[in-house]
């Protein structure tokens, strides 16, 4: 069976259970949503924790209810001095002002609801909300949902960046994006709004084309198929241990993406892709290898199954 991307969500028989299971994407203007922002760390959901939780409530298109909670850990809670600077969110008043994670979770979990959710590049806020959802075994956040990015790629095709604050300046929204939670809700909202005045159904058309859909066994793909953030290109990777995938799909994936799979971990490597259980076991030899060429200097990325498939299941969704 062939691995493919439908509907924007990466499809791997065999192992499609190591993906978060999140809604699909529909570009298109609702009036009736919870549109959310998150605060974190850093850009890992792995690694990273969230700091702040933000959203709004629309219906009609008029906000009806907000939420805004910094979030507080029973271990650390200390903040990167890049990201205070960027957001003033600091580890005091984290733990002067934020509420546990536990707490923060449920309700913002069961502020959303059922909604279709929306945001600005919302698959990053998606999985750190996914995570949470799943750590502390409330319901599964499979929302469909709505990425503004996606109609600001549409709208301003020749710009070099969309960014959320890219936006709100060409449209006079605002000069200064506060990176914090409530504020970057009520902007994209204003964002969202202004598209909805200007776009065209052929606009919108093309937004709702570039939701991708392939098949990443057949045949070596385009590279306006890939697109600029293809995680594998120019990539050599080594398949190793117990996975759950079929590794000649895989390899066939690899190849199509504009990758390469080498058979033995080396100097060159790019990503060593091992099973989960693989990944923590200390007689792997392919793993053991890796470790003595980093230390001597490669740049050796070793990625559990679970996350080489999340990694493609963004790149699907981008």
């Amino acid at each position: 069976m062939s691995i493919i991307v439908k509907n924007g969500i990466l499809q791997v028989p065999g192992a499609q259970e190591k993906l978060r299971h999140k809604g699909q994407e529909k570009p298109e203007f609702l009036t009736d949503y919870t549109l959310i922002d998150i605060e974190t760390t850093g850009l890992s959901p792995y690694r990273d924790r969230v700091t702040e939780l933000g959203g709004i409530k629309v219906r009609n298109g008029e906000i009806v209810d907000e939420y805004s909670h910094l979030v507080a850990y029973d271990k650390s809670n200390k903040v990167p001095a890049f990201i205070t600077k960027l957001n003033g969110i600091t580890e005091e008043k984290i733990l002067n002002e934020g509420i546990p994670v536990d707490e923060a979770s449920h309700d913002f979990r069961e502020f959303i609801g059922d909604d279709v959710i929306i945001g600005y590049n919302v698959n990053f806020d998606l999985n750190f909300v996914y995570d949470l959802a799943k750590k502390y075994h409330l319901p599964e956040l499979n929302n469909d949902y709505v990425d503004v990015l996606r109609l600001a790629r549409a709208y301003y095709p020749r710009e070099r960046h969309n960014r959320l604050i890219d936006c709100m300046q060409r449209a006079g929204i605002a000069q200064v994006e506060q990176h914090r939670g409530l504020d970057d809700s009520i902007d994209t909202k204003k964002v969202y709004d202004d598209f909805r005045q200007h776009f065209t159904p052929e606009l919108l058309a093309k937004a709702q084309s570039k939701v991708k859909n392939l098949d990443l066994t057949a045949e070596k793909l385009n590279p306006w198929e890939l697109s600029f953030y293809n995680p594998i290109s120019n990539k050599q990777i080594v398949l190793s241990g117990n996975l759950h995938l079929d590794q000649t799909d895989a390899a066939k994936m690899i190849q199509n993406m504009g990758g390469k799979v080498a058979d033995r971990v080396s100097a060159e490597t790019n990503y060593l892709v091992m099973g989960d259980h693989d990944f923590f076991r200390r007689d792997n030899a392919d793993l053991e290898l890796a470790r003595q060429l980093i230390k001597q200097g490669a740049k050796i990325s070793r990625l559990s199954e679970t996350f080489f498939l999340n990694m493609l299941d963004d790149w699907a969704r981008s």
